[in-house]
């Protein structure tokens, strides 16, 4: 029989969970979501985090900028122009790390390790591939560059064994959650004539890389589309951000469809189409990540917005434009 969750303080709770684990990861918060940032920026700022942590690990920054990084958020004045290439130019062509609560991480740490000692300054780990975007010039050199530079995960999970455990550090990993999963989920779809299609498994995660090759990870899911409320109604009076563990209670136990009910999209031959967590082939929640930051309904939440100068600069325009056309798809700008 399940017991229901507790919350916990959360900063407390992440920062416990590295004396046994030297890798923690976190959702983003759906890509933007500013009440998530801001749980990152007050981890980030308390004093027992650069005591306890060595690294952060993001998804929103190109590997080849690394070196350029690491001087910048050691102190090192470097322009505005420059330093943004590193999350104006990944893998991703459209507008999704441009948000202000992404390159505000950077400056966060950049603020924070000026008030440490060198060697208990925190690294920031850019961890998606190394793609060059001065090399292409057209769909067919976008295609072949992302052939070249291979999967998103397995690149994170490499900087993550050769930088955190490989020189025994720790790390905070903040990428979207379902780069996070411990399992595979399976997938199903309706075609036009409502019989069932079924999908495999999307490629191996980065926790499940790693742990694979032996690490342990303490993963944390963030919900912000969904209200964890409907699954235990206690959790609409707790304090808000809070960190439950979830094993063995009724949010453990649960589908993980309850917690992503929305699509994903696919090719199937030369067809997109609309994919959903099979919820019955499917690991359940408790499988899959280890405790859920809580940040309170959905309704509640609010969203990070690109820059009123970024938005209307006309040379960003043509190059988020044109990114996205040789990608083939929609101009999300």
């Amino acid at each position: 029989m399940s017991i229901a969750a507790s919350p916990i303080d959360p900063i407390t709770g992440i920062l416990e969970a590295f004396k046994s684990h030297n890798v923690v990861s976190i959702c983003d918060g759906g890509h933007g979501c500013e009440q998530a940032y801001a749980f990152r920026i007050s981890l980030i700022r308390d004093p027992r985090f650069a005591c306890i942590v060595n690294d952060i690990v993001v998804e929103s920054g190109n590997s080849l900028y690394q070196e350029m990084m690491d001087r910048f958020i050691a102190g090192e004045d470097i322009s505005e122009k420059q330093i943004r290439r590193a999350w104006q130019n990944t893998t991703q062509p459209h507008d999704v790390w441009d948000r202000p609560v992404f390159e505000g991480l950077f400056r966060e740490v950049r603020h924070v390790n000026a008030s440490l000692p060198r060697d208990r300054q925190i690294r920031v780990l850019l961890g998606d591939p190394p793609i060059d975007w001065s090399k292409i010039k057209s769909a067919e050199e976008l295609d072949e560059a992302w052939r070249t530079v291979g999967d998103r995960d397995s690149c994170a999970a490499e900087i993550i064994q050769r930088e955190v455990l490989e020189k025994q550090r720790r790390a905070l990993v903040v990428y979207g959650g379902m780069h996070l999963l411990r399992k595979k989920l399976c997938w199903q779809a309706k075609n036009q004539k409502q019989a069932e299609q079924r999908f495999t498994p999307l490629p191996n995660s980065i926790v499940s890389l790693l742990e694979g090759r032996g690490a342990e990870v303490y993963s944390v899911w963030v919900p912000v589309f969904v209200d964890p409320a409907t699954l235990q109604s206690e959790a609409s009076s707790w304090h808000k951000p809070c960190l439950a563990r979830i094993r063995g209670t009724p949010l453990g136990e649960a589908s993980f469809r309850s917690y992503y009910p929305h699509p994903m999209f696919i090719k199937d031959g030369d067809v997109t189409v609309e994919i959903y967590v099979d919820p019955t082939r499917s690991p359940v929640m408790q499988d899959l990540f280890d405790a859920i930051l809580y940040l309170g309904a959905p309704s509640g939440l609010t969203w990070s917005q690109l820059s009123p100068g970024l938005s209307s600069d006309p040379e960003y325009i043509e190059m988020r434009s044109t990114r996205v056309a040789w990608a083939g798809i929609p101009d999300l700008g």
